[in-house]
């Protein structure tokens, strides 16, 4: 894996003086794991000439995360006789002229091959199973198969993990006086303009409280207890988005009017057919009742649909798990199987139903708040990687079947685990009006993108599965949540498209 040409190409990246391609320590931080992971899973002799070539790289790029010079370094490894046969190699690779384009090629390189590193961290389990596999040496199919899956879902998570941390790497190593900003810019368009955003279907959401919807790499939570309208207001955000027609820009390009947007429901909380239900009623105004209806009477439900989705070339795609059976990585698996049918700028949001139910990637934590705690930081890794907004849902506590009016709600009363609304970007606390069936109480507890402390009140009808309005409320007075900022699906309540 080690070859003399990489080792070169590193030696050059390090010491040209003539390159502008700027370096910092992560750079030699990545060289030495690539060296560390090789070398423990060289299964040949390496080449004296390559070897001396390693140990004197390893030793060059410790000296640079000391802050050495490169003058220092070179003359501090040719000083005694073990690399002393490199020094005219090194002094070349200083004065060499190479493009700068050829430079930033092997800076890549660098970081395709320490990927690589994250992807086999589970190098020994891979060749184990392998050769489990090969002997035919397991006690069942069930184990194999078990275990297969198993090694599976350790290299998705490898693969978000290493992804997160490019991310991050290059995100932190900006210079503003020295480094091109254009890509930067180019994500703020990418990601903050309300264009590219994802609507809600209301107003009061869209206008008020977001910057026009729900933004790329941000998890959102809405969190409520028992039937105060978790899933119905995750299938209205859904049928919103996906009949509000809107041209999309994919890195500044010209808008893409051809691109079927895809939105993508996980459901662990309700079947398929009820998933099924609670996006077509509120779409077309129908009662259970009246569905029926449709359907002994033939009438032809999927044209209905497609008619609507045609419109603003999108569709749904819904997935049902039973609770505690996935993981945010088989979230991921999912995500990847629409994008291999559609593209992955297609996709436009992934919503999930819900975080309590989903189980941890990680061994089995001691305390249930930790395990949770773990799978919304794995959404929220999701939403990064893919860069695409994830809202989900989960519990509150016992207090909020108590609430008369949304000032009285609060993160605190989030179940379990406060951490998951820390790595949450936003969080939409629910309850039901115990007096009002048609009142839920609505609070943005937190929003790094937008307004949060702001209370809302919503005119609902859960015989449609619908929220139709939402009006603000001040902390002191409740006010008449039947006074219509914009209802859900194009404005229009319980009326056929």
């Amino acid at each position: 894996m080690l070859t003399e040409a990489f080792l070169n190409s590193c030696f050059l990246v390090i010491f040209n003086e003539k390159s502008k391609v700027r370096k910092d320590k992560t750079l030699y931080r990545d060289i030495l794991e690539i060296l560390d992971f090789c070398q423990k899973r060289e299964t040949i002799d390496i080449p004296l000439t390559v070897k001396n070539k390693v140990d004197c790289l390893s030793k060059v790029c410790k000296f640079k995360l000391d802050g050495k010079s490169d003058e220092n370094v070179i003359d501090s490894v040719t000083f005694g006789e073990k690399y002393k046969s490199l020094k005219d190699f090194l002094e070349t690779s200083k004065s060499r002229h190479v493009t700068d384009e050829i430079i930033a090629d092997n800076v890549k390189q660098i970081r395709i091959r320490r990927k690589m590193n994250y992807l086999l961290t589970n190098y020994d389990q891979i060749s184990s199973f392998l050769d489990m596999v090969k002997d035919g040496n397991f006690d069942s199919v069930d184990d194999i198969v078990g275990d297969y899956e198993t090694v599976v879902k350790q290299l998705y998570s490898n693969l978000m993990e290493s992804n997160r941390a490019i991310a991050i790497e290059s995100s932190s190593s900006i210079d503003l006086a020295r480094d091109d900003l254009k890509y930067i810019l180019n994500l703020i368009q990418t990601k903050y303009a309300s264009k590219n955003t994802i609507p809600t279907g209301y107003r009061i959401f869209d206008n008020d409280v977001f910057n026009g919807g729900f933004e790329a790499s941000r998890l959102y939570i809405v969190a409520g207890g028992t039937g105060a309208g978790k899933s119905t207001l995750l299938n209205n955000f859904i049928a919103n988005s996906a009949t509000i027609p809107r041209a999309l820009k994919i890195d500044g390009a010209e808008p893409k009017s051809d691109l079927t947007k895809v939105y993508i429901y996980i459901t662990l909380e309700n079947t398929i057919e009820e998933a099924f239900l609670r996006t077509y009623m509120p779409l077309f105004g129908k009662t259970i009742p009246q569905v029926l209806t449709e359907i002994q009477g033939g009438v032809n439900i999927k044209d209905r649909i497609l008619k609507e989705l045609k419109k603003t070339n999108s569709t749904v795609v819904m997935r049902y798990f039973p609770g505690n059976s996935i993981s945010p990585v088989d979230v991921m698996m999912v995500i990847d199987d629409v994008i291999s049918e559609y593209s992955r700028e297609s996709i436009q949001a992934v919503y999930v139903d819900y975080l309590d139910l989903l189980r941890s990637d990680r061994p089995r934590y001691d305390l249930y708040r930790i395990e949770l705690s773990d799978i919304a930081l794995s959404l929220k890794n999701i939403a990064v990687e893919y860069n695409i907004p994830v809202i989900t849902a989960t519990q509150l506590g016992r207090s909020a079947y108590r609430i008369y009016s949304p000032s009285e709600l609060g993160l605190d009363q989030v179940a379990e685990s406060i951490k998951k609304a820390e790595h949450a970007d936003c969080v939409i606390l629910l309850s039901r009006d115990p007096v009002d069936e048609e009142v839920v109480h609505v609070k943005i507890g937190k929003n790094r993108s937008g307004k949060a402390n702001v209370s809302l009140d919503f005119k609902v009808n859960f015989g449609l599965y619908k929220f139709i309005s939402g009006t603000r409320v001040s902390s002191s007075t409740k006010t008449d949540a039947t006074k219509d900022n914009l209802a859900g699906f194009g404005g229009l309540s319980g009326v056929n498209f």
